[in-house]
């Protein structure tokens, strides 16, 4: 982490003069001590005693005072503001962020009249992500609003199969997203296929493509740019319901890497109000909700997931649920509390993606707002286990659900082969320290499938009605050692103060003790038997 050196020692400050007074007030009570030696019995009991019983409190007050003395200094590093720890790690990550991308080859695809599609995955290919956050802007409301680029390289060390060379059949995305778009403009479609096929703009239902370009680098599509300059011709307030992507090739990452853009504009607490609120969503491109979907399920709530607001210690009971924000689904992803668990010797808390975060209604009512339909009345539409995602992917027929449709409805499954999901490979997880609320580990992993139709396009006919997985993928990162020693550190100082406090109690506690028994018995045997200057003057006399 950076700046550990530093951030110890602003930590421990507290520690050191504690550690001092401590050895000043032994020292001077060792001196008290001894200079009692020629005072009276009396002067001896109220000098022993008061010393003993004030160790003994100063140590009540030290256990009491000092883990909550330690939380009001940490707190001063959880704002997101220039100069905190917190700030300094979300600005410039200290930890790798890796992208792996699955791609699902359609390998029966000649046959598609015939037979059910079977998918081959293919990867995975991964990629180192970095981020940067751009066009920073501190609000008077005590938030931050920026945009961020993601930024990804290749590993081929990392990877399975040859980003370069391999290649892989899927369905055309672009036929689909302009079937659905004009499913109930059936002039403008029967128009928009006749151009389509009229000018062999495409001529198969399918892409046969290299990885490299269904990726990152896109894919020449005729009828995509064909139809960006017909759209253009056309003018605005005639133009179809179409929302096709604003490129000139289509690529499932293209025109991403870099873009700062691309991911929209966050506004997020600072935490300088309340650290409670550090990290929180309150606005995506500048509103508190979006139009995607109804009700709370439209609501800006949650993390990115890289800044999460600390607890301290005021967690108690079972932990609630946690949300992330994620642009890609432009919604937010709520994660059931799970278990406890220990990374680096750390403990700490586990959450996961459970079958409510897909379910559409079918099993939670709560889930019911994820029906995109335009008459909630029809609503679910879909079956449980993935959810539309269409009006957030420029119209396109897409729904996002688990990997291998890992608790999603056994139809998913019976319309293609292939899948094979599995708990401990498909899960969504993330992991984090309460105290500190620094995550401990994530693998957050959602897969992206088409709703295949025939939507009334020539090209699609006959093409079997399923959801078709197109890809999946897997955002992990896992806090290094370096990290975790940093963590330890801040996560023992509260305590070290207690251990302490203990220590000093229990030798106030026995020196009061000894103090008493030497008040009660040699003291005052002294203060009895041995006569004073006085009367042994008297008695010689």
């Amino acid at each position: 982490m950076a700046n550990n050196v530093d951030r110890a020692n602003h930590l421990s400050d507290p520690l050191i003069t504690l550690s001092g007074f401590v050895r000043v007030r032994v020292h001077n009570i060792a001196l008290t001590m001894g200079c009692c030696s020629n005072w009276s019995p009396t002067s001896k009991r109220l000098c022993a005693l008061g010393s003993t019983t004030g160790l003994c409190v100063f140590a009540l007050v030290l256990g009491l005072v000092w883990p909550a003395l330690i939380w009001e200094i940490a707190k001063q590093e959880f704002v997101l503001e220039p100069g905190t720890e917190v700030y300094e790690n979300w600005i410039d990550p200290p930890i790798d962020t890796y992208l792996e991308i699955f791609l699902w080859n359609w390998t029966n695809a000649a046959e598609y009249r015939t037979e059910k599609p079977h998918l081959e995955e293919l990867g995975p290919y991964t990629f180192v992500e970095r981020h940067e956050r751009v066009n920073l802007v501190w609000n008077d409301n005590d938030t931050l609003t920026f945009q961020q680029r993601r930024i990804w390289h290749y590993l081929p060390e990392r990877s399975v199969g040859n980003y370069e060379t391999d290649r892989v059949i899927t369905i055309n995305p672009v036929l689909l997203t302009v079937g659905y778009a004009l499913r109930n403009e059936p002039e403008f479609l029967f128009y928009v296929d006749g151009i389509i096929t009229g000018n062999n703009l495409a001529t198969t239902p399918f892409y046969d493509v290299l990885v490299r370009e269904m990726i990152f680098e896109g894919y020449d599509d005729l009828v995509l740019t064909s139809l960006l300059a017909l759209l253009e011709l056309i003018p605005e307030e005639s133009r179809p319901p179409i929302d096709l992507p604003p490129y000139d090739r289509f690529g499932w990452f293209f025109g991403r890497n870099g873009s700062e853009s691309y991911d929209g504009t966050f506004t997020i607490g600072t935490g300088k109000d309340n650290v409670h609120n550090t990290g929180l969503m309150r606005l995506w491109n500048g509103a508190n909700a979006t139009d995607y979907y109804r009700g709370a399920c439209g609501q800006i709530r949650g993390t990115t997931g890289e800044v999460w607001p600390p607890w301290g210690r005021t967690l108690s009971g079972t932990p609630p649920n946690v949300s992330v924000f994620a642009p890609d689904v432009c919604s937010s992803v709520t994660l059931q509390y799970a278990e406890e668990m220990e990374r680096y010797g750390i403990d700490g808390l586990r959450w996961i993606g459970n079958d409510r975060v897909f379910d559409n209604g079918v099993h939670y009512e709560e889930s019911r707002c994820q029906c995109t339909a335009e008459d909630e009345s029809t609503c679910p539409v879909l079956d449980n286990g993935s959810m539309d995602v269409s009006r957030c992917k420029f119209g396109a027929p897409a729904t996002v659900s688990f990997p291998h449709f890992y608790l999603a409805n056994e139809s998913y499954l019976a319309g293609v082969s292939g899948m094979k999901p599995n708990e401990k490979e498909h899960r969504f997880e993330m992991e984090l320290e309460p105290y500190t609320g620094v995550p401990l580990g994530v693998k957050a992993q959602l897969q992206v499938n088409l709703n295949v139709r025939q939507y009334g396009m020539s090209l699609l006919k006959d093409i079997p009605e399923v959801m078709l997985p197109v890809l999946w993928f897997r955002q992990t990162a896992t806090l290094t050692d370096e990290l975790a020693d940093d963590i330890k550190l801040i996560l023992i100082l509260p305590d070290i103060g207690v251990y302490v406090a203990y220590a000093l109690g229990a030798i106030g506690i026995v020196g009061l003790v000894l103090a008493v028994y030497f008040s009660v018995t040699r003291w005052k045997l002294q203060s009895t038997a041995a006569p004073s200057t006085a009367e042994a003057k008297q008695a010689l006399d």
